[in-house]
């Protein structure tokens, strides 16, 4: 689950984050394997300064912080700095090492990454969401935690003190600049009220009859009008306690939302390629509103292709608004898991 901003505002504010500053680095067991590094340990780590990275493949927020550990990663390696992600699942699906070695592999993660499947080091450093980053200086002492999006100016300004302590000769570049999709951070930033987060292991389908058992087949019609964060089926259906899976009809998985940008986590039926034709207001999606795994059919319909277990950015508006969405999964065994929103921009900025 991802904590909204102001929440995690007022955690801070009160002292209820994971742990406290100064405290030293717990260490990494009980997971369940190490890609692209043996395991390690808080004493292989010491004399480093290290960014304990808890993330989550599907989860849009950490998704979106990715280009930033890269560029640190590029900067400051060879200076003294480590990345430890730590990849704890939100879904049965995505503690898989299969899937993790090829989300790691398409999102350019080249630091080590731990496999928490069982939680356990997500349970022993006090953490509650993602994204959550833990920065620690050469001794091993927190020097400061970041929940959710954001704060990465500050956190590389940190990062280069740190190496400078460890070796005043070092220089520096200026602060990677911030992304146009984190304008948020910057002045004149509004960030509008959005459909929260819909999780289909906790959201009923609006339009399920009341005795209707979900995890069994189902065959659903959906209304002609929407309310605002319900989820409505049409077609036949049936849930796998986290999920939604198409099972035939022609039907569709539809909503209706107000945001900007919006991310859903599919799963392809035994890892084979599904086409997924997706409509905005009965339309296809104009390009000018498109997320980057939108495609275009030749007739002009609009569509994601998914391929892997992930989550896939369908919708990135032009402009903050009210629409209605509509997914139509072409085959069987297509699972939707989550819809994720954000509506965070500079009002006459560009994307």
């Amino acid at each position: 689950m991802k904590i909204a901003r102001a929440l995690l505002t007022l955690l801070a504010a009160i002292g209820l984050l994971a742990m406290a500053r100064g405290s030293s680095m717990p260490g990494f067991a009980g997971g369940t394997g190490w890609l692209n590094s043996p395991a390690l340990t808080p004493a292989d780590l010491r004399g480093k300064v290290v960014l304990v990275d808890f993330w989550e493949y599907t989860c849009i927020n950490c998704l979106r912080t990715l280009p930033y550990l890269r560029t640190w990663y590029r900067r400051y390696h060879n200076e003294g700095f480590e990345i430890i992600g730590v990849q704890t699942p939100e879904f049965h699906f995505s503690g898989e090492r299969k899937h993790i070695v090829a989300a790691v592999r398409r999102l350019g993660v080249t630091w080590p990454v731990e496999i928490d499947a069982n939680d356990s080091v997500w349970n022993r450093f006090g953490v509650h969401s993602w994204p959550t980053e833990m920065l620690f200086d050469q001794r091993g002492k927190l020097v400061e935690t970041s929940i959710g999006e954001g704060n990465y100016q500050r956190t590389e300004y940190l990062i280069q003190g740190l190496l400078h302590i460890g070796n005043p000769k070092l220089h520096f570049p200026p602060l990677m600049p911030l992304l146009p999709q984190d304008n948020y951070d910057k002045p004149g930033a509004v960030c509008y009220p959005r459909t929260a987060e819909i999780l289909m292991e906790h959201q009923r389908v609006a339009n399920a009859p009341a005795s209707g058992n979900p995890l069994r087949d189902y065959t659903y019609s959906a209304p002609s009008k929407f309310v605002d964060g319900q989820v409505y089926l049409d077609g036949s259906w049936h849930g796998n306690r986290q999920a939604m899976v198409y099972d035939a009809g022609g039907g569709f998985f539809g909503l209706k939302y107000h945001a900007i940008q919006v991310a859903v986590v599919m799963t392809p039926h035994r890892g084979e390629a599904e086409r997924v034709n997706v409509t905005q207001d009965g339309k296809p999606i104009p390009r000018d509103d498109a997320g980057k795994d939108v495609r275009y059919a030749p007739n002009g319909a609009s569509y994601v292709l998914v391929n892997a277990s992930r989550a896939y950015d369908v919708v990135m508006n032009a402009k903050f608004g009210t629409h209605v969405l509509r997914l139509y999964p072409q085959s069987y065994g297509l699972a939707i898991y989550d819809v994720a929103f954000e509506s965070c921009e500079v009002p006459g900025s560009t994307r």
